[in-house]
């Protein structure tokens, strides 16, 4: 029996974290059904609990504040050790993992440790469909180079991880790929929308918890939603991120409560991190439109038309292969998003670029698969 130590961002209450886990659970299985699994985690994630799924809540150690720093860390990597007892392999699955962001190297340097631990333990390293975000500076280049050096097989998710992975030493290892929830093998769900009905998604991890941050954006979107609302259509408000911890908590429910739109047609959502679940959700919708990357893929695969908006590259990216609309943050003005959802109702993603992408992701599991025959 392998064993398999997966590195994410799981167990923090984001679905599209969950999605990533869920697609990595199931295609690990099904090329190696013996094998066992011990999650990095902040909180077991319910919807994927099983007898040979082992949830390390390590990350629980961090938030601690009643601990310095030196001694979160030695507990930290401690627990990471014991985690990697026995383990054939670290898999680090999907997400924007590789960061720097405000020039802090705390992420960067627990990876590499965490790489050195499991090379130390006797296991090899794959990243499977990873999100590398830019390398500010000297120090986070070098630690993104050694990382590259001690990984078996290093596969990014988009154009954006690989040109940041390109410009670091060892770059010219990294295959692209694309996201791993498009190798998801979904149930066909027939539709149950009564017709327009759109599905919004904000990002409460990204731009904050409340409006004040972005306030004409916010002002007009409001405007935009009670337009189509009046218009007849029925607003289904999704939020994909849920994490109630004093350290490190982010409500999407809160930020959409925030904007202010509500009516008979208005309904609130927490949607699922079961895949299954999540279909029949999605199968409400006529279109999806917001912040939120995995948002968009299941439209994609569910042959939904999206609208993205926001200010990662990552969304703009994806639209733009889609051959769907982006808007940015900064670009909102009064009826756009209601005209872009217009617009966009009932376009098709193309079938041949629909295909790309799974085959893409299929590609992120070939070494991995091979390894654990």
């Amino acid at each position: 029996m392998g064993k398999v130590f997966l590195y994410g961002y799981y167990g923090f209450g984001n679905v599209g974290d969950d999605l990533l886990l869920a697609a990595i659970l199931r295609r690990l299985r099904s090329a190696a059904p013996d094998s066992s699994f011990v999650v990095r985690s902040l909180h077991p994630v319910a919807d994927l609990q099983s007898e040979n799924v082992e949830f390390s809540c390590q990350e629980r150690i961090l938030l601690q504040p009643n601990l310095p720093k030196w001694r979160r860390l030695l507990d930290y990597l401690a627990v990471n050790w014991r985690s990697l007892a026995g383990c054939r392999a670290m898999v680090f699955g999907g997400g924007t993992l590789f960061h720097a962001r405000g020039g802090a190297l705390t992420n960067l340097v627990l990876i590499f440790l965490a790489v050195v631990q499991a090379r130390l333990r006797g296991a090899r390293v794959f990243v499977l469909g990873a999100g590398v975000a830019e390398m500010p500076g000297i120090s986070a280049r070098l630690l993104m180079a050694a990382i590259l050096a001690l990984s078996d097989d290093f596969a990014v998710r988009d154009a954006s991880s690989w040109r940041h992975c390109r410009q670091v030493i060892g770059g010219n290892r990294v295959r692209r790929t694309a996201d791993l929830v498009f190798s998801l093998q979904l149930p066909t769900v027939p539709t149950t929308s009564a017709g327009k009905t759109v599905g919004v998604t904000l990002a409460a991890s990204d731009i904050g918890a409340a409006t004040g941050a972005y306030p004409h954006f916010f002002s007009v979107l409001a405007a935009d939603l009670a337009e189509l609302r009046d218009n007849g259509w029925s607003i289904r408000l999704l939020s994909f991120q849920e994490l109630d911890d004093p350290q490190a908590g982010v409500s999407d429910t809160k930020l959409l409560q925030a904007v202010g739109i509500a009516g008979e047609r208005v309904e609130l959502l927490r949607v699922s991190s079961d895949p299954d679940a999540l279909c029949r959700q999605f199968a409400e919708l006529d279109i999806v439109v917001g912040m939120r990357f995995h948002g968009l893929v299941m439209a994609a695969l569910l042959g939904l038309p999206f609208v993205g908006i926001g200010r990662d590259s990552k969304l703009s990216d994806f639209c733009l292969d889609a051959g769907m609309p982006f808007l940015s943050l900064s670009e909102a003005r009064a009826g756009l998003i209601a005209a872009t959802i217009g617009g966009a109702a009932g376009r098709m993603v193309d079938g041949a670029n629909l295909a790309c992408w799974q085959a893409l992701s299929a590609e992120n599991f070939g070494p991995i698969e091979e390894y654990l025959k």
